[in-house]
Parts: structure tokens; sequence; C-alpha cells
């Protein structure tokens, strides 16, 4: 079971990065995507370059299509990627989302400190 779950995230992953980093490629400003746009772009981007590495990977002259392998493929693929999407100037994008997400988890936290400390209430004795 947890092999399963490794899999799935694993699997989550390697589609999940290509397609970010592509459609940071192509779309290089905060402005011209939303976060749910980006996500979805990047979903089915990833679908995408994870098909194409396979294909290219299981060509008759290789054929070694393993997992191994197509990690390194997906890899290469993301490091060209993310070369490109320096080079456009679209890594903005990802520093704004780092600090709108760790924005938000400290607002959570400050939250529930907040309602602990008025929960807990004054100790009588």
């Amino acid at each position: 079971m947890l092999e399963a779950a490794g899999y799935v995230i694993i699997g989550l992953i390697l589609v999940l990065v290509p397609g970010f980093l592509l459609s940071i490629v192509l779309y290089p400003k905060r402005e011209n995507l939303d976060f749910w746009s980006r996500a979805g772009t990047s979903l089915g981007l990833g679908a995408m370059i994870a098909a194409l590495v396979g294909y290219v990977i299981s060509m008759p002259g290789l054929s070694v299509l393993s997992l191994g392998s197509f990690v390194m493929g997906t890899l290469i693929v993301c490091i060209i990627l993310a070369i490109i999407a320096y080079l456009r100037g679209g890594f903005g994008v990802i520093f704004w989302y780092k600090t709108q997400i760790l924005c938000k988890f400290r607002k959570q936290r400050k939250e529930t400190d907040a309602q602990t400390k008025t929960s807990e209430g004054p100790i009588t004795s």
C-alpha cells in the first residue's frame, strides 16, 4: 500500500513539475495566468511532456523504458526548461507563489494560535 502511494506521489511530481516549468516558459509573467489557470495548464502540459519523454525513451533504438530512465529523461527536460525559464525571466512567478503560500500559512498559524489562547482562558486555583 505504501509503495503504491509512493508511485502516485512520484507520478504527480513527474507530471506537475515539468508542466509548471513549461507554463513558466510559455507565460513568464504572473499576470498572464492566475493560479488555477496555471495549475490546469501545468497538468495538461506535464501530461504531454510525460508522454513525449516516454515515447522518446521507448524508441526501438533505445528501448530502455524503465522508471529510472523515465525519471532521468524527465529530469533532463526539467533542467532545460528551468534554464529557459530563467533566461525568459519567469522565476519571479515562482518566488511570488512562494511568498503567497508562506503568507497564507503564517496567517493560518496566527489564527490558530489566537484561538488556542482564547480557548484556554485564565487558570484559577
